[in-house]
């Protein structure tokens, strides 16, 4: 499924179907909250990739939203980069894990929070959604996930002109939708995307097994379609290959976690989650 040749026929499908997607800030923007799709893309590496998915979006007349990781603005050919993207007309913001890389202090969040917005400012990305990371082998305590820093009332009055689409882009939207992610290296429905780092079971996800099941809730309810830019390839051989590599990772990081101790030790190593 996660090849680039798959993505074209998705959104070629669309087009013909007249579906196009729209970006979140728009949306916000025209308060137009019925039928819409949003293509959500998570850039947690490989601006590159990132990219190849904006120009297939962009030859079907589609827009999409690119939560970029702020350590990738380190360099100006990354820079460079996601400058095409929005040149192509969609939305490149921020895609945060400011409660995770300063262990739950809300402070310390806040100050790096507002350090990577300014600098995604800095280089002309307007930050007025953002999207958080999940970071899944990180050991916290006493708060739930990066989702925790925009439910924060304080955080909030602070950044009133900014949404975060796993918190309270709903609210500000005044509407429901269905969130269809590719996390896992499948499509799944999720069930109750904005509490579900609470309150989580794998059972309560719907699995959707190919695009025809997808373009179905696509064209039956509001959307947000959420990808992993840097899990998508040219070749099946490449998309298996890395597939495999994944869940094997998986495997084996789960039987890690049941060792207390090692919990503590991937915890510094989360940052390793964002390449695969």
């Amino acid at each position: 499924m996660f090849l680039y040749k798959e993505w074209d026929i998705f959104c070629k499908e669309l087009d013909k179907q007249s579906i196009h997607s729209v970006t979140a800030v728009s949306l916000l923007e025209t308060k137009n909250n019925n039928n819409f799709l949003l293509l959500k893309h998570d850039v947690e590496t490989n601006p590159v990739k990132a990219l190849r998915l904006a120009q297939i979006e962009n030859k079907y007349f589609h827009k999409g939203s690119y939560y970029v990781q702020a350590y990738l603005l380190n360099t100006m050919h990354n820079i460079k980069i996601l400058k095409k993207i929005k040149d192509l007309g969609h939305e490149v913001s921020y895609h945060h894990d400011v409660m995770d890389s300063n262990k739950g202090d809300k402070c310390d969040a806040r100050l790096e929070f507002l350090k990577y917005k300014n600098l995604f400012e800095k280089n002309g990305f307007l930050v007025s959604t953002v999207c958080q990371h999940g970071n899944p082998v990180i050991e916290r305590n006493k708060y739930n996930s990066n989702r925790d820093f925009f439910r924060d009332s304080n955080i909030r009055r602070e950044f009133s002109d900014v949404f975060d689409i796993m918190v309270n882009f709903k609210e500000r939207l005044n509407t429901n939708y269905k969130y269809i992610s590719d996390a896992g290296y499948g499509w799944n429905l999720i069930f109750d995307p904005e509490n579900n780092d609470i309150f989580y079971s794998n059972d309560k996800n719907t699995q959707i097994s190919d695009l025809k099941e997808l373009i179905s809730y696509i064209k039956d309810n509001n959307v947000i379609v959420s990808t992993h830019p840097h899990r998508w390839y040219n070749t099946k051989f490449n998309a298996l290959l890395r597939d495999t590599f994944f869940k094997t990772v998986k495997i084996v990081v789960k039987l890690l976690l049941k060792i207390p101790v090692m919990k503590k030790v991937l915890g510094k190593f989360y940052f390793l989650a964002k390449k695969i």
